[in-house]
């Protein structure tokens, strides 16, 4: 008997079943109905617990994949919410550092009776001795690395009829987070850590069939002949694997969109797998004229193709694999040492994302994945990026359809940024895992990079090089880089991408005043870099904080921050209160944050984009998601809720975009699709703080494709109030309004000690003055909306007039469930956080799917800095004003 037979191939470091663009011939995935229960529980062996006579009892039921403590919280294990204040803590329990089993009885067809049967394990945390019918077929010694896809080959211990039982016994990984640790998921200082380190089955175990020979890992790649993209050269590669021991000579099969077919004749040895290509110089029909090409959203329709294999053997199909693929080429170039300029389809491309992260549990769902990446979407980014937190098949392909590009990559800090000290077993796990990766990822149309280290180049010069070579030899046709910092690797020399930060709150005019270039400045491409905290609105504070903690000093409150030095929001607090005011309430502190998490995130994303090519190529926002309830480094919060950094990011990369220069006083355009502008009006007012016009510009100009114009600086101004507002207007020749982003500055121009500057942060002598907001005199809003109602989804036209002589500053709406339910979640803006002049009327649209607002009729409710809440009026009797703060 073949006891085991390891392929490197995909792991899916997530939850759910191949994608729907993914089909096998014949494939089972034991997902549901598992029993689970922990050893030290339990103390019956591998050979009883994997026979059919033996009842397990008390067991939980389960789904897989899922993590120890996943399947202990779907069993209401916890009588407890594990993220409301320091609950985690109370999770500990010491059953967690003991092997837990996991079992599952299955049948085979009696179609697939007499034919090779191989048992995948796409994803185990982090050992594990599995054991079937009786018999173990792997131990922990062949079984460890979640990262990995083990193949085992069953055939001689399956039994064709009746009832199979396979039993795992997972050990969790010890000290990821260490340099002697397991190479295991790790999270560094975002979160403490779940008490079971994600033991467990972290994807799916699948069962499939072959008639001695399969194929699996399809490739596609691509080459044009640039600049021109009317011809399309298809490269074909595919692994052919011999399950039997003797020879074998097969036919395989291919297909592109139905109407294109190519096959070889291969020869196989007893128990071979090999690489089986197919040349467009060979195969002339692989050079596709006017193919359908896929894009990045913002630069085109990302348009998929199809790939079908069938591998026949003595004129019987043994399997098929099929999958949808994209015709795209990604290459780079290095501006210099620091900046490398990465292109699509002979496009260069600014580069603008955030950094992704499961659910600390790793529970999954399809749906909020698409939730998660429609976010992405709105707010205008056009990368993920994954360091250590690979994905599934359903959430690659979401990227896939909606033009999301994706870098991923090895985890940094831990045990998988210090190979010099693995053994050689951890090196293997290492290997295994990097092949593993090459053959899952390298057939994704919306991955565009991966990185081999991530604070620093691999420490150990011949790891690099043995991953090299493995990505080498499985024909990687993406991008490769060492790491994500600015260290020059002795093996591949500079990757020309940054990480100096900062990960702290730094003001506004930072990003375009690091003439150093040593730090988080707009030059390079920054791979990781925030301006810190992201606070939560308040409905959402409240709902893993408790109302007498919920303030920015308390245990309660820094729990929900990160490790380490980032445990606090004290920085943020600093410069909050010295820009803004004292905070008498918790409400007030909210309200500021917003503010402050608005035009801190989004001067960094503009800042790029002003400079986009000169040589600012890239920018990674850390981060974009939380793994639980947290304060710090969110686009949304973990509810899904959209706040003042959501918005300040949205705004800042809107395709076409008007914007201002804190370094200089410029007005620019950015635009950043591959069209043209011209007839356009640039406008840009000044208010001081009682509303009164003080200046007003316009000029008429046009704009190239992916380019900057830049159109006039705003004079210096007498007569202007301590904070005043600046409204910038972009305009097409139909008057058609195409961005407005309005400003609020300050007299007092904050200043940077670029010598006390780190990684960090950066030390500021002098804060912006902004506390005359609290005085602003009150203005009246009138509001009302119209609903259009569609199969899945239902959108409102929202409209907003000032109706008094003051700007009406930072109004926000949100929508609930009724007047006193949840918010509506996720949900999109068109706009949200805005300011109108004295008269000015804007229309936002808010959408949202039918399934998430429940069966009640919305209601909207709206607050802005100085709205008078008496004096304003909402048409519609399902919305009203509330305080700001």
């Amino acid at each position: 008997m073949k006891k085991y037979i390891f392929t490197f191939c995909c792991l899916l470091m997530c939850a759910y079943t191949f994608g729907q663009n993914r089909k096998e011939s014949f494939q089972i995935v034991l997902k549901k109905d598992w029993k689970m229960q922990s050893a030290v529980t339990d103390t019956n062996t591998g050979a009883l617990v994997s026979q059919s006579s033996f009842q397990p009892q008390n067991w939980y039921s389960v789904n897989v994949p899922t993590t120890i403590i996943g399947g202990l919280l779907a069993n209401n294990y916890y009588k407890f919410d594990p993220f409301y204040s320091q609950n985690l803590k109370k999770m500990n329990d010491s059953r967690l550092d003991h092997p837990w089993w996991f079992r599952k009885t299955f049948t085979l067809p009696a179609s697939q009776i007499g034919k090779n049967v191989i048992l995948t394990l796409h994803g185990i945390n982090y050992k594990a001795n599995v054991w079937l019918n009786g018999v173990k077929i792997a131990d922990s010694t062949q079984i460890q690395g979640p990262f990995r896809i083990i193949q085992l080959d069953i055939t001689n211990c399956i039994k064709p009829l009746g009832q199979n039982v396979l039993a795992i016994q997972i050990l969790r990984p010890f000290s990821p987070q260490k340099e002697k640790g397991d190479l295991a998921i790790d999270y560094a200082d975002w979160i403490p850590y779940p008490p079971d380190y994600n033991g467990g089955i972290v994807n799916d175990i699948t069962i499939r069939t072959y008639n001695k020979v399969g194929v699996q890992y399809p490739l596609v790649t691509t080459h044009f002949d640039l600049p021109s993209l009317k011809i399309a050269h298809l490269g074909v590669d595919a692994q052919v694997t011999n399950y039997a021991n003797t020879p074998q000579d097969i036919v395989l099969k291919g297909t592109i969109n139905g109407t294109i077919n190519f096959k070889k004749v291969v020869h196989l040895l007893a128990n071979q797998s090999k690489n089986i290509y197919f040349s467009p110089n060979e195969f002339p029909q692989l050079n596709i004229k006017n193919p359908r090409i896929w894009w990045p959203w913002q630069y085109g329709k990302p348009e998929l193709n199809h790939i079908k294999l069938a591998v026949v053997n003595k004129n019987q199909v043994s399997n098929t694999i099929e999958e949808d693929f994209g015709i795209r080429e990604i290459t780079s170039n290095m501006l210099n040492d620091k900046s490398r300029q990465f292109i699509v389809n002979g496009k260069p491309i600014l580069i603008r994302g955030a950094a992704w992260s499961p659910d600390i549990f790793l529970r999954r769902s399809e749906n909020r994945q698409e939730q998660e990446i429609r976010l992405v979407k709105d707010m205008n980014m056009n990368l993920i990026r994954s360091e250590g937190k690979l994905e599934d098949d359903h959430f690659y392909d979401l990227c896939d359809k909606y033009g999301m590009l994706v870098m991923s990559g090895w985890m940094c800090c831990g045990t998988w940024q210090y190979p010099e000290n693995w053994d050689a077993a951890k090196r293997k796990v290492a290997m295994a895992s990097d092949s593993s990766v090459m053959y899952w990822l390298r057939n994704k149309t919306s991955v565009m990079a991966w990185l081999n280290g991530s604070d620093m180049p691999p420490t150990d010069t011949t790891v690099e090089k043995s991953y090299l070579a493995i990505e080498k030899s499985l024909k990687w046709p993406n991008l490769l880089l060492a790491t994500a910092n600015e260290t020059k690797s002795k093996i591949s020399g500079f990757s020309g991408v940054k990480m100096a930060g900062p990960y702290e709150w730094v003001p506004p005019i930072y990003w375009e005043t690091d003439t150093t270039q040593k730090y988080g400045g707009a030059y390079s491409f920054a791979t990781e870099i925030s301006p810190g905290p992201s606070i939560p609105p308040y409905e959402s504070l409240i709902k893993f904080i408790p109302k007498d903690s919920l303030w920015y000093t308390s245990a309660d409150w820094k729990y929900h921050c990160g490790t380490a030095e980032f445990g606090t929001t004290d920085v943020f607090n600093t410069a909050l209160i010295s820009r803004y005011g004292k905070i008498p309430t918790i409400k007030n502190y909210i309200a500021k944050a917003q503010l402050q998490n608005y035009e801190g995130h989004r001067a960094m994303m503009e800042a790029y984009g002003f400079n986009k090519y000169h040589t600012a190529t890239g920018v990674v926002q850390w981060m974009l998601n939380n793994p639980w309830p947290s304060l710090i480094w969110h686009t949304y919060d973990y509810y899904l809720n959209p706040a003042g950094t959501y918005f300040g990011m949205k705004k800042s990369m809107e395709p076409l975009h008007i914007m201002y220069s804190y370094k200089n006083n410029e007005v620019a355009i950015v635009n950043s699709l591959l069209n043209d502008f011209t007839d356009l009006k640039v406008e840009a007012m000044v208010y001081n703080l009682d509303g009164k016009l003080v200046y007003q510009h316009s000029v008429s100009t046009a704009v190239k494709k992916d380019d900057v114009a830049k159109c006039f600086k705003i004079p210096h101004l007498d007569n202007l109030s301590k904070t005043y507002f600046l409204k910038l207007l972009l305009t097409d020749k139909t008057n058609a309004v195409k961005s407005i982003n309005w400003y609020w500055l300050s007299q007092d121009v904050e200043q940077l000690d670029w010598n006390k500057t780190t990684f960090v942060n950066s030390l500021q002598t002098k804060y912006a003055d902004f506390s005359d907001l609290q005085n602003m005199e009150k203005t009246s809003i009138s509001m009302s909306y119209s609903t259009h109602i569609k199969k899945d989804s239902i959108s409102h036209q929202i409209s907003l007039i000032n109706n008094g002589k003051r700007i009406a500053f930072f109004v926000r709406v949100w929508a609930l469930k009724g007047k006193s339910g949840d918010d509506i979640l996720p949900v999109f803006f068109s706009d949200n956080y805005i300011s109108l002049a004295p008269g000015e009327k804007r229309v936002i649209t808010c959408t949202y799917a039918t399934k998430d607002a429940g069966k009640v009729q919305p209601y909207f409710s709206t607050s802005g800095w100085n709205v008078d809440i008496d004096a304003s009026h909402a048409v519609n009797n399902m919305s009203s004003f509330e305080a700001a703060f």
